[in-house]
Formats: C-alpha cells, structure tokens, sequence
C-alpha cells in the first residue's frame, strides 16, 4: 500500500482491518507465551528469525526489529552470552558489527519454530479444518508482505540521500 493511498473509509473493512490486527497481537501473545518453553522471549525470537538467512549487520537487525542500535546490542549480549549469535567485525567495514547464528543458536530457533508451531496447530484445531487451511494460507501471504515491506525499508534505511 502507497503512502498516498486514501485512509479507509468503508466501515465494514476497517472492522475487518481491526479484528486482524487484533487477532495478530494476541497471536503475537501466544506466540510470546510458547517461546518460554524454548527460553526464548519473543524479541529473542524475532532477531534469530533475522538471522537466520545469514549474517547481518546490527544496524540493520535493530531496524528489522524496530528498535534502536543500543537496544539491540543489550538483546545480543544476552544471546552471544547463551552462545546463540556471534558478533564479528564487518570484513568490508570493520567499524559495523556483523550478527549471525551460531549452530546453537540455530537449534534454539528451530525450538522456537516448534513449539510457536505447535500452539498454532492446538489454536487452529478449533476451526473447521478447511478455514484452518485458509489462515495458514493467509498467514504465509501476511509473511510474503511483510518480507517485501521489510526489503522496501532497509533500502529507505540505506539510502543516504535526505
């Protein structure tokens, strides 16, 4: 959606809007929730799900996020001292910290993708299985969005002109 997209002015979407957004927060919850089961907190989560395509800067994981550069150096002091991400100079720039997982920081994702995955099942076992399918489905469409999003603001982010 366009920054000059009109505001929503059909009642009937904007109550559809806002029952998503709000079933995407108590998701976010649950979510929150079943990662205790892995010792994982749900930002814990959110920045190895970022690493796990590869390296990446920390100024790019804190914009990834949506938190500050010091904000996130706290949270990856917490997951270097668990041994789940290692901090190594940029090759190109050793001035930028690069971020990536280590082999345990992979296995403790992979945890967290279970048991986030297994509290989804149970949550879905409560719907028809073919409306079950149809949120699974929006759900990867939601994630496919949300990842060009993300693509779109990291270049805005790297951009150096004003």
């Amino acid at each position: 959606m366009s920054e000059d997209a009109p505001p929503l002015t059909d009642e009937p979407l904007v109550r559809r809007h806002t029952d998503a957004v709000r079933a995407a927060a108590r998701l976010a919850k649950v979510a929150g929730s079943a990662l205790g089961d892995a010792q994982l907190t749900l930002p814990q989560y959110r920045v190895l799900v970022f690493l796990d395509g590869g390296p990446r800067p920390a100024t790019e994981v804190a914009t990834l996020i949506g938190v500050t550069p010091s904000t996130v150096t706290s949270m990856v002091d917490g997951l270097t001292a668990r041994n789940l991400v290692l901090r190594t100079p940029d090759s190109e720039d050793r001035r930028r910290v690069m971020l990536s997982l280590t082999e345990q920081g992979r296995a403790s994702l992979a945890r967290g993708d279970d048991v986030v995955a297994e509290r989804l099942e149970f949550i879905l076992g409560y719907a028809d299985p073919a409306d079950a399918e149809r949120a699974l489905d929006g759900l990867e469409i939601l994630k496919l969005a949300m990842d060009l999003a993300l693509a779109d603001i990291l270049v805005e982010s790297a951009d150096p002109t004003p």
